[in-house]
């Protein structure tokens, strides 16, 4: 079980994402977000479509870890996402308000628990045995993994 001070800093970098996100990107435009320095990764723009995205599958796996007994949660395939949501076309002022959203509903639903049920449990179809400890501290990695991306994209890590 993780300490209540380090459950506490994983809240509250989970809470501060958009934000970190919202000043990344106060002075971006389409040229920035459509920029591909690799050709095999994400653009700002895909990347704030799959963000937004993954909050929704982040807090549907804990509410159902929440709720059931030791559900089964499939994996996906990424970058299928990013072609039939079509990502490379969505706006991105749009895409940082269901990401803010989207964060705060997670933060919302993980504030709800108590430090026991943080230990609930899943079987992941490519991780294996979870808890909603785990999946919360994946989902501060991923976010942080974009969060470089999108600073070293705009030149500014």
């Amino acid at each position: 079980m993780l300490p209540d001070k380090a459950r506490y800093y994983v809240m509250q970098g989970l809470a501060g994402t958009p934000y970190v996100v919202d000043r990344l990107l106060l002075d971006a435009g389409e040229t920035d977000f459509d920029r591909k320095p690799y050709p095999e990764r994400f653009t700002i723009r895909e990347v704030m479509g799959h963000l937004a995205d993954w909050e929704g599958v982040w807090l549907e796996r804990i509410v159902r870890m929440r709720d059931g007994e030791h559900p089964f949660l499939p994996g996906y395939d990424e970058g299928q996402w990013a072609i039939d949501h079509d990502y490379a076309h969505m706006d991105v002022r749009e895409q940082q308000a269901r990401f803010r959203q989207g964060c705060e509903d997670l933060v919302a639903a993980l504030n709800s628990l108590s430090p026991e049920r943080w230990e609930r449990t899943a079987s992941h179809g490519e991780w294996g045995h979870v808890t909603i400890e785990c999946v919360a501290a994946r989902v501060l990695g991923h976010d942080g993994y974009h969060t470089q991306q999108i600073s070293e994209w705009l030149g500014r890590g």
